[in-house]
């Protein structure tokens, strides 16, 4: 009698699993390409497309389903991607929030508050169908403080690195526009240093965010050091934000300052330096385009 239980329970418990056809829901599917920075409608700081350069990797989906009072999630994905939705019917908007890999780490990609969301309204899903919302454009938001940026541009600014080469009419080289710099390290040397000839002063609360941008083409490893004094007296320090591996094309870099500004205890007054640290001895060119420091409280 016991040999017969567990055949029966077993049948019992396929017939439980089993469901007519017409229970699953067909999904919608919603596709995005990508992510492109622009200028803002009006005010824009600049019409030089360096300025706009961007490495968005992916991007979290929020929905405004018709009649709920709530806000769902659909995901976060990497570009491009095309993601099912069991949902079909009238969506009253749709907000997608770029996200980017910070200081390079690609397990770190929170949307980056510095650019607006892409809201799309009153579309609808169809059960088998694709809603290809193709390539998103997103812009800096107005609240976003431009403290200071370079795009090494010939007829728009002048060079604010030492120690480096600045490549004035290279369309073919530079990341964008015309210009960038460049600096040569032998294979003899390593360590280095060339510095951001800018001092920042700038009164930001502690809770505020602070970012490094740039566009850099690297043929050695480098490191990025931040430099200020303590709030209560001392000399200034040295302290590491990150290391750039070599590249061999252009990538653009999200760093963020705001760790390793709290060791200064957020100092206002602060200062940036590079170094080629060529740790296999070989020579080769640090290229730089497009850096700024843009934060908000």
């Amino acid at each position: 009698m016991r040999r017969l239980i567990t055949p029966i329970l077993l049948s019992l418990l396929l017939l439980a699993a089993c469901s007519r056809e017409d229970d699953f829901q067909n999904p919608s599917f919603i596709r995005i390409e990508g992510f492109n920075v622009v200028p803002p409608a009006t005010n824009a700081v600049t019409l030089e497309p360096g300025y706009y350069t961007s490495d968005i990797s992916s991007c979290i989906v929020f929905a405004h389903f018709a009649g709920r009072t709530t806000v769902d999630t659909i995901g976060h994905f990497e570009l491009p991607f095309a993601t099912p939705v069991l949902y079909s019917g009238l969506i009253d908007s749709l907000e997608i929030y770029p996200a980017v890999r910070i200081s390079g780490i690609s397990g770190m990609q929170p949307w980056y508050d510095f650019y607006k969301p892409a809201v799309v309204r009153n579309v609808t899903l169809t059960p088998g169908d694709t809603l290809d919302l193709g390539a998103l454009t997103t812009t800096y938001l107005p609240y976003t403080v431009d403290r200071h940026h370079d795009l090494f541009e010939p007829y728009y600014t002048s060079i604010s690195f030492d120690s480096v080469t600045w490549h004035q009419h290279s369309p073919d080289e530079a990341c964008s526009g015309e210009g960038y710099i460049s600096v040569f390290v032998p294979d003899s040397v390593s360590n280095k240093a060339f510095y951001l000839n800018h001092i920042f002063d700038t009164v930001l609360p502690a809770r505020s965010t602070l970012y490094l941008e740039l566009d850099t083409r690297s043929d050695i490893l480098y490191e990025i050091y931040m430099h200020s004094s303590y709030t209560y007296g001392g000399s200034t320090d040295q302290q590491p934000v990150m290391r750039v591996y070599p590249s061999d094309h252009w990538q653009h870099l999200y760093i963020l300052l705001g760790r390793t500004w709290s060791w200064f205890n957020y100092n206002p007054t602060f200062s940036l330096s590079f170094a080629a640290l060529n740790t296999e001895g070989v020579s080769g060119t640090i290229r730089l385009d497009n850096v700024k420091i843009i934060s908000h409280p």
